[in-house]
């Protein structure tokens, strides 16, 4: 029985993989958002944020935590995607034969700089960076970023490289795509994230996770109470060392006899590899390890030996996490708007001097400081976006929006009929709005500039801003020759970026939108009345 948790570890793992995959690098806008939205929503950091938030009541984190409480680090192995991209990458190099057979003996914890990670991470948190810092941490939202900034533009460009070839021998499925356009800037820290992915995985298999990563560094604290773990059978163990050479987190001494449980991730690769069932689950409470009297120098301590370093360890998690909880209130104190991502019912076209922005966050997220804290930046909003015009950020947020979602007019326009970026967040970062609703809320005002149109400048005729605004909150206004000006009614204006996409000027755009830091709500446009319709018979002439 115990020899079949692997591959039920390998077959969940996969498909969660393959889920989350399929949904973060979706160029063709095949994949429903709530797809998507419910496999991000069970992963530990984004339940969190949501709950801690109060965006949403989502019990993922806690039933992860009760799964590790019971049988070590599950999440780590079955759930998390970036450690499952590690084992990936893993497995390829022992296949290419990058790193050598042994390289996953057993090798001491490095405990400094987990600690070093972790109390980083709360101390951040403390400090007032909550949205920096979870984005960074979260080794979900990583995975998010590397495969939505880099996977999907790959395979988008392999898409369009074989549409022609595919197409002249019959093959109608496939078609050319538009790739998305994030600046460069933006790629550079999930370039540099999976270039470290690639490197510590090839070498030292989970060392990312052991190492760096904060989550596991929790779960690993936890982990230590579990009711089953892994233990050595010192009967039936023949030091055959099978387990050292597939345990991809070093976490087996045999010389101690002892498992380091902290840092096992839960894959069962020792328990396929051991032909003489050393290695069994077994229930460990109210149980005690036999004496290590003569355990050779070097090797792990006892598991019932007191070790300073490793209850210095525990007590320092222990306040490193008291201090991360404490400070989650804090989340929605410095939110300046209503908390529910639905927009402020302010008198239409009232402005507030404060209330601008650089950068426009999407209808949803209430305000641009609410949304720093509670988005992770695992842009799952952004593969789900059928427009396109959600892209990375680099610092138009400022420091603490780096990586996260904003609007790019210049690209594209946000759809007046579409939710999808709503109904992908899994934080509770873009609120999903009901639609009318979404029509209303005003997350940026269009700014006309008459020096810049063409109508005034070249003397011809255009009103492309005005024939794209959904709103009418754009119009014309007769002007010159025989010619109509853009007009602005900015208490009908939503900023969804249409006029601004369509406007033919260029380098500089003769109408923008200007974001605004706390969203608003916009009136709502009048319905023209339809003409009696003329009785069958009579003519209106």
């Amino acid at each position: 029985m115990q020899n079949r948790l692997k591959l039920l570890r390998v077959g969940l793992a996969l498909a969660m993989f393959a889920g989350l995959m399929a949904a973060l690098v979706d160029f063709r806008g095949s994949v429903p958002p709530r797809f998507g939205h419910w496999l991000a929503s069970v992963q530990f950091v984004p339940s969190l944020v949501a709950s801690a938030t109060g965006a949403s009541l989502s019990l993922a984190c806690i039933v992860i935590a009760a799964a590790t409480l019971a049988a070590g680090r599950i999440y780590c192995s079955v759930i998390c995607p970036l450690g499952i991209l590690q084992d990936v990458i893993a497995r390829l190099a022992s296949v290419l034969r990058l790193r050598s057979k042994g390289v996953f003996r057993y090798a001491p914890p490095h405990i400094w700089l987990r600690r070093l990670f972790l109390w980083g991470t709360a101390s951040g948190v403390a400090a007032g960076w909550t949205g920096l810092v979870v984005a960074l941490i979260d080794p979900y939202s990583a995975f998010g970023r590397i495969a939505s900034g880099i996977f999907r533009p790959l395979l988008t460009l392999a898409n369009n490289t074989v549409v022609g070839a595919a197409n002249a021998i019959g093959v109608g499925t496939l078609y050319r795509v538009e790739p998305a356009r994030a600046g460069a800037g933006a790629l550079a820290v999930p370039a540099l994230m999976l270039t470290l992915i690639v490197l510590l995985s090839a070498w030292r298999g989970r060392l990312y996770c052991n190492t760096v990563c904060p989550v596991g560094t929790l779960l690993g604290w936890l982990s230590r109470w579990a009711a089953f773990r892994l233990e050595i059978d010192r009967k039936a163990c023949s030091k055959c060392a099978a387990c050292l050479r597939v345990c991809k987190a070093q976490c087996i001494d045999l010389r101690a006899g002892a498992i380091d449980f902290s840092r096992c991730v839960a894959c069962y690769n020792c328990i396929g590899a051991c032909e003489h069932g050393g290695i069994r689950y077994r229930f460990a409470w109210r149980r005690r390890q036999p004496a290590q009297a003569d355990a050779p120098q070097g090797s792990a301590a006892p598991a019932n030996a007191p070790d300073p370093a490793r209850r210095a360890f525990i007590a320092g998690t222990a306040a490193a996490v008291a201090v991360s909880f404490a400070a989650a209130p804090r989340l929605l104190a410095r939110d300046p708007g209503n908390g529910s991502g639905k927009a402020e019912q302010n008198a239409p076209g009232q402005q507030d001097r404060d209330n601008h922005t650089r950068a426009i966050c999407p209808p949803g997220s209430g305000s641009v400081d609410q949304f720093l804290v509670r988005c992770t930046a695992c842009q799952l909003c952004i593969s789900a976006c059928p427009t396109h015009v959600l892209q990375p950020a680099t610092l138009e947020y400022g420091l603490a929006g780096i990586m996260k979602p904003r609007m790019n007019y210049s690209t594209s326009f946000c759809n007046y009929d579409c939710r999808a970026c709503g109904e992908a967040c899994p934080t509770g970062a873009i609120a999903l709005l009901d639609l009318a609703e979404k029509r209303l809320t005003q997350i940026g005002e269009a700014q006309f500039d008459e020096t810049k149109c063409i109508v005034k400048v070249k003397g011809t005729d255009c009103a492309a801003c005005s024939e794209h605004c959904p709103t009418k909150a754009v119009n014309t206004v007769p002007y010159g020759n025989n010619l109509r000006l853009p007009r602005v009614n900015r208490d009908l204006c939503i900023g969804c970026g249409a006029c601004e996409y369509a406007c033919p000027v260029l380098p500089d755009k003769a109408i923008k939108v200007a974001g605004r830091r706390r969203h608003g709500r916009a009136q709502k446009p009048e319905e023209k009345k339809m003409a009696a319709p003329t009785p069958a018979g009579d003519f209106p002439f």
